[in-house]
């Protein structure tokens, strides 16, 4: 707002101004402009700035009437002294608005009045109720066919969630639980070194077994030629036995009965409850007359005992092998480690999960899991309905299916086996971490071989040595040294003895290159060395005398120039003989050679080694030395422990674990395929009515002959 000074005339602005609604002839005739309002009101700046710069003795009746049309707009510099005020926006134009009369002399100017937005009149009417304004959220109403949509997604983002929710529990539930839980592998090694009276306890158990069988074959009539006047008698003693037996082995019993009652009902309880049917149709016997089916259940029982006690066995040697190592190494099972196949290293091993693993339920636990409930629920509904046909004794026909259809090759079929595999394992310094390691050994995969493990140092010896070039001895060896310890090659340890020997020269690699042709590359003081083979030599272009062309030699070139000769001797050994030709023989493990020595070739290992170079993989230069790197980290699982890297405690474990699993696999589908045949002909004798040849001998006969293969399984699979 701007004001002017006060002037003595001033009473003329509190005269009363005619009424601005009455037209007069002048403002009749010619209508004012917008523009014109806002230069006469001081609205424009313009117009601020011209009134500025008037003289103010000008009389303003001179100033010139405004034009009707407004001039062009020119941009208007604002005054250094004051702030330039913000364009006002343009109000539209309003035909109909009155011409205002200013009055003559000294005036107040008011600026006009800013607003975002020139509001309209409203207009005079009717006034009706509209309701709340409804608040803007932004989106338009959906459609009843979007609701649908949207509640369709929400129902299957709803079931998504309570699927996965339901999949993560039944995954817990399922998640495999260790038998027994230790702080450590010390205290898992105590638990198994205790004192136990398994075996005291088994030669009772053996006993009676034996005298079962023998009170079984003297109630026989066919094999003593009649009846027996005293087989009552023998039943009341066969029945009396199998009670014994349940007593001396009763830490099996406690085993089935508790693993019934966590739900996971295997074999170890279906045997349990073949025991207690056996020892109920004994009583029943006991009035009819014929033998009982107690001699069967009787001898599985010496089994679970023995099987117990080998499986005890083997967790005890193969903990005190792990405890007895300082600084255990783990054959570690990495997967797609190169070229998308999954290789076997050699990292550092965890004792602790080594016991936990030691204490996973194997395979044939797993399996029975579910084989045990459904061949019992399947002999209880066979028993049933051959008992109302042909009103037999539903109690003997069970008993009969339920030993019949009983897998007794698997008492044994991975106790054993693990038992000679961790005793055979404790002699080199290594153990298998139970069925968990040999499963996660086994398979399609390549085992990892480095230089050591074919020629360790002291297999590699020096044969001679020869200068071609005018520089000295402790130079070359230098730069030979420099470029064998920059590889990381295996002749290191070699070079190593002849820098001591030959009082050597310390240098530094500057620049370092690995060649496919079978050599090295470096520069060491500005000289470029190369290192490798006579065929690496021919390659590089560098001339090397007839008389120095040697197989099992290391030639050493300094800018191109042939500058020495070092003869080698690669000594084979016959127990890394013997376990390569086991790795070879495993299957689908194949030999990978990541060594770092461009001597070690596979045609190499067929001249010192006689193996066939076609089943051996050999890596690029650059893969071989990545897979072989030191400190390369591993993030595979631990299959097996070793107390040293050599190559034949590696090869050994890795072997013997697989085979271990192969074996086990092979026990246990021949001893599901005579329980499936056994439960099936007897319940298709007892639907006949045939249940005179459903007796004690012929179902311990048919136990016994189905245990012979698994029995031969397991000496030729262990062995072979």
């Amino acid at each position: 707002m701007e004001q002017t000074p006060i002037r003595p005339d001033a009473e003329q602005l509190n005269t009363v101004l005619p009424d601005p609604q009455t037209p007069r002839p002048q403002e009749q005739e010619e209508a004012l402009s917008l523009d014109a309002i806002l230069e006469e009101f001081g609205g424009w700046t313009k117009r601020r700035l011209e009134s500025r710069a008037a003289p103010a003795s000008a009389p303003e009746q001179d100033a010139p009437e405004p034009d009707m049309q407004p001039a062009p707009e020119q941009p208007d510099e604002p005054a250094p002294e004051q702030e330039q005020e913000p364009e006002a926006p343009q109000a539209p134009e309003e035909a109909s608005a009155p011409p205002v009369q200013v009055p003559q002399g000294d005036t107040i100017r008011f600026a006009p009045v800013r607003t975002d937005e020139e509001q309209e009149p409203e207009e005079h009417g009717v006034w009706v109720y509209k309701g709340e304004p409804v608040p803007d959220s932004g989106t338009e109403k959906p459609t009843p066919e979007q609701r649908r949509e949207q509640k369709h997604a929400e129902q299957r983002r709803r079931q998504l969630e309570r699927f996965r929710k339901r999949e993560a529990r039944r995954k817990r539930r399922g998640q495999e639980q260790p038998e027994h839980t230790f702080a450590s592998a010390e205290e898992a090694a105590r638990f198994y070194a205790g004192p136990s009276s398994a075996r005291l306890r088994l030669m009772g158990a053996v006993p009676a077994a034996l005298a079962s069988a023998v009170l079984l074959a003297l109630s026989t009539p066919g094999l003593i030629g009649g009846a027996s006047p005293d087989t009552k008698l023998y039943a009341l003693l066969m029945a009396a036995l199998l009670v014994l037996q349940m007593v001396l082995c009763a830490d099996v019993c406690r085993d089935g009965i508790t693993h019934a009652l966590r739900l996971r009902f295997d074999h170890i309880s279906m045997l349990v409850l073949a025991c207690i049917c056996a020892a109920a149709d004994a009583l029943s016997a006991l009035g009819t007359g014929r033998a009982p089916l107690c001699t069967a259940p009787t001898v599985l029982l010496a089994m679970a005992l023995w099987a117990r006690s080998q499986l005890f066995e083997a967790r005890r040697k193969s903990l005190r092998a792990a405890c007895s190592m300082q600084q255990p190494v783990a054959a570690v099972r990495e997967e797609k480690a190169w070229h998308g196949y999954d290789c076997i290293f050699r990292a550092p091993g965890d004792a602790e999960e080594f016991a936990r693993q030691l204490e996973l339920p194997d395979a044939g636990q797993r399996v029975m899991r579910v084989y045990a409930p459904v061949m019992t629920g399947l002999t209880f509904a066979a028993a049933a309905l051959s008992s109302l046909r042909m009103r037999g004794s539903f109690l003997h026909i069970w008993t009969a299916l339920l030993l019949v259809g009983y897998p007794a090759g698997l008492l044994l079929g991975y106790a054993r086996p693990f038992a000679v595999l961790a005793k055979r394992l404790y002699r080199l310094g290594a153990a298998v971490a139970g069925w968990q390691g040999a499963r996660t050994l086994s398979g399609e995969a390549g085992l990892i071989i480095e230089d050591a493990d074919l020629f360790p140092p002291q297999n590699v010896t020096q044969g001679g040595m020869k200068i071609y070039v005018e520089r000295t001895v402790p130079q070359i060896i230098g730069y030979a040294d420099a470029v064998v310890q920059t590889a990381g090659s295996g002749l290191a340890p070699l070079f190593e003895e002849m820098m001591h020997d030959q009082n050597g020269r310390r240098c530094s690699v500057d620049a370092f290159r690995r060649y496919e042709g079978g050599g090295l590359g470096a520069e060491i003081g500005g000289d470029v060395v190369l290192m490798g083979s006579l065929a690496f030599m021919k390659l590089m272009k560098v001339r090397v005398p007839e008389g120095t062309r040697l197989r099992q030699a290391v030639y050493l070139s300094i800018n191109g120039e042939l500058a020495a000769v070092f003869a080698l001797n690669y000594a084979a050994a016959e127990k890394i003989k013997a376990s390569l030709i086991a790795v070879l023989r495993s299957g689908s493990l194949v030999p990978v050679l990541a060594t770092r020595d461009f001597m070690i070739t596979p045609q190499f290992l067929k001249l010192r080694y006689q193996v066939p170079p076609e089943y051996i993989e050999f890596p690029t230069v650059e893969e071989r030395a990545r897979l072989s790197t030191p400190d390369r980290p591993h993030e595979g699982r631990q299959g097996a422990l070793m107390a040293r890297t050599s190559f034949v405690s590696f090869a050994e474990a890795v072997v013997n674990a697989r085979r271990l699993r192969r074996t086990c696999r092979r026990i246990m589908a021949t001893a599901i395929a005579g329980g499936l045949i056994g439960a099936v002909s007897v319940a298709f004798l007892a639907l006949l009515g045939a249940d005179q040849s459903i007796t004690g001998w012929n179902v311990l006969l048919y136990t016994a002959l189905w245990m012979l293969p698994s029995v031969l399984i397991m000496i030729f699979g262990m062995w072979f």
